[in-house]
C-alpha cells in the first residue's frame, strides 16, 4: 500500500482533532508489524494443524501444543473491547474445544489426519472454522473499526496498541474477498479528506468529522462484490497445447492476439481477448522476425461469479495444478508466468504489463517444450474437468504441492544447476510428507499406507529392471546398425503396435546379440528371460522384497536423522532417495487418478493392475499379455 505521509499530516484543518491523525497514520503499514499474531492467522494455523499436521512430533508433543497456546493467548490479549464482545460466544467455543485437546490422552493425539473423526477432533475443528466465519462478519469487521477508533482517541495509550488492530482489521477484509490495500487507501481518503473512496476531487473537502466516521465504518463493513471473473494468463515458453476443458482454455498467443482484433478470425473468447488487448500494451506478439513475442501463450481461466480480490492467485493455482500433474507425471518444462490480465463483468479491470524475467533453464528449450506440451494435451483435460467439477481436496492439494517442491530441484528447468546434497537430501522428508498428506486423504494410518506402497516396489522394479536392460541393448550397435535402429524405433515409438512388454519377450535373443556391455550381459539375459519364465520371475521377486524391506528400514532411519539432527552419511541418504521417491511418486499418482475418477482413494491405493494378479498367480508377463490381446481383438470382433 502507498501512502504519501504528507497527504495525512500537513493538510489538517485546525478544527481536526489529533486522535483523528493518529488514527488515519495507524492505516498506513510502511513503520513495521507487530510479532502479535492477528487472531485470524493463528486459528487458520491452528485449523491447518487439526487437518494436516501428522506423525509423533506433532500433536503429541507437548513443546507444539504449548507454543499454539502461547499464540492463541497473546491474539486474543490484543483484541479491543468490541470485537472481543461481538465473537464472545465462538471464541469461548474454540477455547473450550482446544483445552479438550490439549489435554487429551496421547492415544487421541497420535491419531493421523484421516483418522481423526472422533468428537475431540471434529469439534475442535468445528469450532476453529466458526470463529474464522464469525470474525469475517460485517459486524466483526465493524466492530474492529470501532476498536481502531477508541484506541486513537483514548491519548494515554504509549505502547502502539493500534498496531494488531489494525493488522486484524487488514486481515479481516482479506478474509471477505477484498483488496485490503485498497480498502485501507478508501479509508484514508474517507477520513482524512472526507471524500468518497471513488471521489478524486484536489484538497480538503468541509464532511463534518462524525459524517466521515459514518462512511468509513460503513465503507469497512461492506461486502465484496459477487459478480462474473475471469483471468487471462499469459506465459513465455513453446508450449501450445490444445486444451480446453471445464473452465480453463489454453490458447496460441501467436495467432489468437492478432484476430482479436474486429477484422480477424472468429474464436471463443474472442470479445474478451480483444477487451484486453485493443490498447496495445498487454500480450504482445511479436510481428517481424527479428522480433520477440512477450508471451507464448494464453490460459483463460473462468472463475465464476465471485470476488475479485485474490482471482490471480486463485486462477494460478488452477493453472499450476495442471502444469503440476503433467510435468509430475511426465517431465517437460514449467511456462514461464509473464503478464496478466483480469475482467470483471466482461470489464478490464486490473493487468500487468511488466514482464518478469524468465527463470533458470535451457535457452529455447524446444524438446522440453515439446514434452511439456504432450504432458498438458495428455493429462490437462482430465484434471481441468475434475476441477471443474469440485476443488482439490485439501489433502491432495497439499500432497502435490510438496511433490512439487521435491521434484524442482531436478527438473528440466533447473539443467544448469547441479542438484546439491541438501537438494537430494530434501527428497527424503518432503516424499515421506507426500504419503503422510495422502494417508490423510484416504482416511488410513500412515504406516498403513507404506506398508500398502511397499508391497507395490517388487514388481515395479522388476519391470523398470526389464525396461533398464532393453536401454543397455539399445546403447550402441556397432556394426548391426540396422538391427538396433529397427528394435529402438519400436521401443521409443509414441504410437505402440503392441505392449512394450512383448518386444522384450519376442526379440530378447535379438536385443542380447546387440548387447555391446559385457559386464552386465548375464545379468540382462537372466532379467529378460523372466520375462517368460515365471520360475526366473518369482526368484527376482523375492530378491527385490528382500531389498525394499532394507531399503524402507534404512529411510525411517535416515528421515528421523535429518528430521532431528541425527548423523547420516550423504552415501546414505543418497542411496534411498530413489526408493523414497517411488512412494511419494505412487501414492501421488494413484490419488490423482481417484480424484480424477471420482473412486475412493482408499480402494484406488489398494488396487493392483490385472498383470500383477496374473502374475501372483502363477502366469508369466509375456502370456498374460498375449492372452489379454487375444480377448481383446475377440471382444471388438464379437461387438
Amino acid at each position: 500500500m502507498v501512502m504519501i505521509d504528507y497527504n495525512v499530516s500537513d493538510r489538517w484543518s485546525a478544527d481536526d482533532p489529533d486522535w483523528l491523525k493518529s488514527l488515519v497514520s495507524s492505516l498506513d503499514r510502511h513503520h513495521g508489524v507487530s510479532t502479535v499474531l492477528p487472531l485470524t492467522v493463528i486459528v487458520e494455523d491452528v485449523l491447518e494443524w487439526l487437518e494436516l499436521a501428522s506423525g509423533v512430533d506433532a500433536w503429541k508433543k507437548a513443546a507444539n501444543r504449548t507454543s499454539l497456546r502461547l499464540d492463541l493467548d497473546e491474539s486474543i490479549g490484543v483484541l479491543g473491547a468490541s470485537l472481543r464482545t461481538h465473537i464472545s460466544a465462538p471464541l469461548a467455543q474454540f477455547q473450550a474445544t482446544f483445552s479438550q485437546l490439549d489435554a487429551s490422552p496421547a492415544t487421541v493425539l497420535t491419531q493421523p489426519p484421516g483418522a481423526r473423526t472422533t468428537p475431540i477432533w471434529t469439534n475442535a475443528t468445528t469450532a476453529a472454522k466458526d470463529l474464522l466465519e464469525a470474525l469475517a462478519a460485517d459486524e466483526a469487521v465493524r466492530a474492529s473499526w470501532d476498536d481502531l477508533v477508541a484506541t486513537a482517541q483514548d491519548r494515554a495509550l504509549e505502547g502502539r496498541e493500534y498496531r494488531p488492530i489494525a493488522e486484524l482489521l487488514f486481515e479481516q477484509l482479506n478474509r471477505r474477498g477484498l483488496s485490503a490495500e485498497w480498502t485501507f487507501r478508501d479509508l484514508v481518503s474517507i477520513v482524512a479528506f472526507g471524500r468518497g473512496p471513488n471521489d478524486c476531487p484536489i484538497g480538503q473537502t468541509t464532511v463534518p468529522l462524525e459524517e466521515r466516521l459514518a462512511i468509513a465504518r460503513t465503507h469497512v463493513s461492506t461486502p465484496a462484490t459477487v459478480e462474473p471473473i475471469v483471468v487471462w494468463l499469459g506465459y513465455q515458453g513453446r508450449v501450445f497445447p490444445h486444451l480446453s476443458a471445464g473452465r480453463v482454455s489454453f490458447i496460441d498467443a501467436h495467432w489468437a492476439v492478432p484476430n482479436a482484433e474486429p477484422e480477424g478470425q472468429n474464436f471463443e473468447h474472442k470479445a474478451e481477448l480483444w477487451e484486453l488487448v485493443q490498447g496495445g500494451c498487454l500480450f504482445k506478439v511479436a510481428k517481424l522476425v527479428d522480433e520477440e513475442s512477450d508471451v507464448d501463450f494464453l490460459v483463460r481461466v473462468d472463475l465464476g461469479k465471485t470476488t475479485a480480490a485474490g482471482a490471480l492467485d486463485r486462477a494460478v493455482r488452477i493453472v499450476n495444478t495442471i502444469l503440476n500433474v503433467s510435468i509430475h507425471s511426465s517431465g517437460g518444462i514449467r511456462p514461464h508466468l509473464a503478464q496478466h490480465g483480469l475482467l470483471r463483468s466482461g470489464q478490464t479491470r486490473s493487468s500487468s504489463f511488466t514482464l518478469s524475467r524468465r527463470e533458470t533453464g535451457f535457452l529455447d528449450d524446444y524438446h522440453g517444450a515439446d514434452i511439456t506440451t504432450r504432458a498438458i494435451e495428455k493429462h490437462g483435460p482430465r484434471i481441468a474437468l475434475a476441477l471443474a467439477r469440485e476443488e482439490l481436496p485439501r489433502f491432495l492439494a497439499a500432497a502435490l504441492e510438496v511433490q512439487t517442491t521435491a521434484d524442482y530441484p531436478f527438473s528440466r528447468d533447473m539443467a544448469l544447476r547441479k542438484p546439491s546434497e541438501a537438494d537430494i537430501s530434501g527428497v527424503i522428508p518432503l516424499s515421506d510428507r507426500v504419503v503422510q498428506h495422502i494417508a490423510a486423504y484416504a482416511a488410513l494410518a500412515p504406516n498403513k499406507l507404506f506398508d500398502m506402497l511397499g508391497e507395490r516396489w517388487p514388481h515395479a522394479r522388476w519391470l523398470t529392471d526389464v525396461q533398464r536392460a532393453v536401454q543397455m541393448c539399445l546403447l550402441d550397435s556397432g556394426d548391426r546398425r540396422e538391427l538396433r535402429n529397427e528394435l529402438a524405433r519400436e521401443w521409443y515409438t509414441n504410437d505402440p503396435s503392441r505392449p512394450w512388454i512383448l518386444l522384450a519377450a519376442d526379440r530378447s535373443t535379438q536385443l542380447l546379440s546387440l548387447c555391446r556391455i559385457e559386464s552386465e550381459r548375464a545379468w540382462i539375459r537372466r532379467i529378460l528371460a523372466s520375462v517368460n519364465d515365471f520360475t526366473k520371475y518369482s526368484a527376482l521377486i523375492k530378491y527385490y522384497t528382500d531389498e525394499g524391506a532394507t531399503l524402507e528400514a534404512r529411510r525411517r532411519r535416515v528421515r528421523n536423522a535429518l528430521a532431528h539432527g541425527n548423523p547420516v552419511t550423504f552415501a546414505v541418504v543418497e542411496s534411498v532417495r530413489g526408493y523414497a521417491e517411488f512412494l511419494s511418486g505412487s501414492a501421488l499418482n494413484l490419488a490423482l487418478e481417484s480424484y480424477v475418477e471420482g473412486t475412493r482413494p482408499a480402494a484406488a491405493l489398494a488396487k493392483r493392475t490385472d498383470e500383477f494378479t496374473a502374475m501372483q498367480a502363477g502366469q508369466d508377463a509375456a502370456s498374460y499379455w498375449r492372452n489379454h490381446l487375444t480377448a481383446k481383438a475377440s471382444s471388438e470382433s464379437g461387438s
